[in-house]
């Protein structure tokens, strides 16, 4: 094992420290994956002369999560490979909690996302008394879901109403919080004290199990099943529709997964948490959000800075075609409800165009393709990003496409202008960008400078 080291200590604890070489975090790699099983395969042959097990980091945080650059190599023919190792890694989380000894994780700092998940597999948690620090399950702002036991073992602690804003939002929490929702068992103020409380915590509870492994073990707040919670949920795949447009795989799949899993066992649950991660992680959305959302932001808050406002001023001849071209739209004689129908189905913000949308005057229905109405509004913004680029008025490709999305209010799931054009593939792009030039004006065409910015 090179990312874990194992103990065991004469008294009867073992110790299992994440500790990868050479970077400063821990994360989900193949190579660490590998050694999580190793060492749930030592426990498993030790554990006669086993008390407890003590799960640590020997970083400054505890971990994490998963190691988003291998998620971006992947493509939807990679989904049954991504999820027989979801698979894999999820059965090392299981044989460690019903090892049948008292499992405990020491966190000395955040646990985000797998790193969380990896600390909802210790039967106990206890957290250092840190403000600073963050705990949960942001995944779904990358385009992704919690499958890693996550979204299974949320709503089992907390229930399904409670555990909707830590999933379907990816709302972070610090150690007090978790101390009151119950998922973490204590604070403590030095990192020496986490180990005290931790083997007395081991002392009392020889005989420690998951609550959902015992079996007067009732979800909070009730199952699907219950005809009070059945109502309220019949009502949230609409909601969620409303909001997301059906651009977002990943709140969509969070939400199944709540639901399916809580009317079945747990096992079978994981189950359907892994099937539903595979398919949303190796989909175009979550490589355009994690490109967004994490390279590209990261770059622009290392390169310059991140400045909403600045960015936004930088990009206003996007915002501006975006508007020019729903007026278009309604010259042309195209129904308002029809064009601000367009902008919604693409995602943009609510009433982005109802500035000219409430002057427009009602005139006869005419034949209109709409998908041809949804790609003009992205195309003439993409346009418009890449002569940006090949003007100098924003640096690079990262600060384009997160001025787009925060200052111009660009679609999110297509991570961005130029994120999109390369979504698309840079030729097709340029083709159907040039088709549109030809149908409805010089407005789609790209200079030979714009189209070498964007290649």
């Amino acid at each position: 094992m090179t990312t874990i080291r194992y103990q065991l200590a004469v008294d009867g604890i073992a110790t299992i420290t994440h500790d990868a070489p050479g970077a400063p975090v821990n994360t989900m790699t193949a190579q660490w994956q590998a050694d999580l099983a190793a060492v749930v395969d030592r426990v498993e042959a030790d554990k006669e002369r086993i008390q407890g097990v003590l799960v640590t980091s020997a970083k400054k945080t505890f971990f994490a999560g998963a190691q988003l650059d291998s998620v971006l190599a992947m493509r939807e023919a990679d989904a049954p490979a991504a999820f027989a190792a979801i698979e894999a890694m999820k059965r090392s989380f299981r044989r460690l909690e019903t090892c049948g000894r008292p499992v405990v994780a020491l966190l000395n700092g955040a646990a985000l996302g797998g790193g969380w998940e990896l600390a909802l597999a210790a039967h106990a948690r206890f957290a250092l008394d840190d403000e600073k620090i963050r705990f949960g399950t942001p995944e779904v702002t990358l385009g992704l879901i919690p499958g890693a036991s996550g979204i299974v073992k949320t709503v089992r602690l907390l229930g399904l109403l409670a555990a909707q804003p830590y999933l379907m939002e990816g709302r972070l929490f610090g150690p007090r919080e978790a101390l009151d929702l119950g998922l973490v068992d204590g604070m403590v103020p030095t990192l020496e004290g986490l180990r005290e409380r931790a083997l007395a915590w081991i002392a009392e509870h020889p005989d420690a199990r998951q609550p959902w492994d015992r079996k007067d073990y009732k979800m909070p707040g009730g199952t699907p099943a219950s005809p009070k919670l059945a109502a309220q949920l019949t009502l949230a795949p609409a909601m969620l529709s409303a909001k997301t447009h059906g651009l977002y795989p990943a709140p969509q799949a969070i939400l199944e997964t709540m639901v399916e899993g809580a009317l079945v066992d747990v096992d079978t649950a994981l189950r359907i948490e892994s099937r539903k991660l595979a398919k949303v992680m190796t989909s175009q959305v979550a490589r355009n959000m994690i490109q967004a959302f994490f390279y590209d932001l990261n770059a622009v808050k290392a390169d310059e800075g991140f400045d909403k406002a600045r960015l936004a001023q930088k990009l206003e001849r996007v915002q501006r075609a975006f508007v020019a071209e729903g007026a278009a739209m309604l010259e042309e004689g195209i129904p308002a409800p029809l064009v601000e129908h367009a902008a919604d189905a693409i995602g943009m913000p609510p009433g982005s165009l109802a500035a000219i949308t409430a002057q427009a005057v009602d005139r006869p229905a005419i034949d209109v393709d709409f998908e041809e109405l949804k790609q003009r509004l992205l195309y003439r913004q993409a346009v418009e990003a890449a002569r940006c680029l090949a003007d100098g008025v924003v640096a690079s490709v990262p600060e384009a496409n997160i001025g787009s999305i925060l200052g111009c209010g660009f679609p999110a799931w297509t991570g961005g202008a130029l994120q999109f054009v390369r979504s698309q593939g840079v030729e097709d792009f340029l083709r159907r960008a040039d088709a549109l030039a030809a149908r409805h004006g010089e407005r789609f065409a790209l200079s030979g400078a714009a189209r070498r910015a964007i290649r």
